[in-house]
């Protein structure tokens, strides 16, 4: 799963990486959260990178936050979800994400991971209209797919790291459904690099650079 990721790097690297335009101005996250407002380009406007609450709520969700990561297996198998991948698709800008590594004590060692060669990426999202107490405006979830070799000693699943040629190609309407699909793989692990954090990052509440730091 993906559950905390960071964008901490400038608005002007990412809009240029993107070619796209804030609408609101952003605020660093070196630790971000499920329900907090984060940048998306949708499909629906890839000149623009917006602002949408991370957790999307399908009518017979019932969990307050909403739903933060959709399965690759399930937008294949599922309509509810394939309507979300072929209609509403988005980016999900990060330089970074977080996942816990289970011991045998018990307890979870967090792990950042990056591009080796660092910088700004894309996760593969879809995205909904807000559809309670009267909000407007979209919320967004991230797509995840079975673990690549370096991330399976820390969990069974991550989320979908687009290439940087992928990305246009994922936003426009005129990608067939099949080559939407086929991006759905993991990473290769020589793209990526993981190393341990403090226990600080546990906490949604601390949201600093010492969070991304090595432990």
């Amino acid at each position: 799963m993906c559950g905390r990721f960071s964008l901490a790097l400038e608005p002007t690297e990412i809009e240029e990486h993107f070619g796209a335009r804030f609408t609101e101005p952003m605020q660093r996250r070196y630790n971000a959260a499920p329900s907090q407002r984060l940048p998306v380009i949708l499909n629906a406007d890839p000149r623009s990178i917006v602002l949408a609450p991370w957790g999307i709520k399908p009518p017979w969700l019932v969990k307050r936050d909403g739903l933060i990561n959709v399965r690759a297996e399930t937008l294949r198998e599922k309509r509810t979800f394939r309507e979300n991948l072929v209609d509403r698709r988005c980016l999900v800008p990060a330089d970074g994400f977080y996942e816990w590594q289970a011991r045998p004590n018990g307890k979870k060692t967090p792990y950042r991971i990056v591009r080796r060669a660092g910088g700004l990426f894309a996760f593969a999202g879809i995205w909904e209209a807000e559809r309670h107490a009267g909000a407007t405006g979209p919320r967004f979830a991230i797509i995840t797919t079975r673990a690549n070799d370096l991330m399976r000693p820390i969990h069974i699943r991550m989320p979908v790291i687009l290439a940087t040629d992928q990305e246009r190609i994922w936003l426009s309407a005129n990608t067939p459904v099949s080559e939407l699909l086929a991006m759905l793989e993991p990473a290769p692990s020589t793209d990526l690099r993981a190393y341990e954090v403090s226990s600080k990052v546990n906490r949604a509440s601390i949201a600093t650079p010492s969070v991304m730091q090595p432990a």
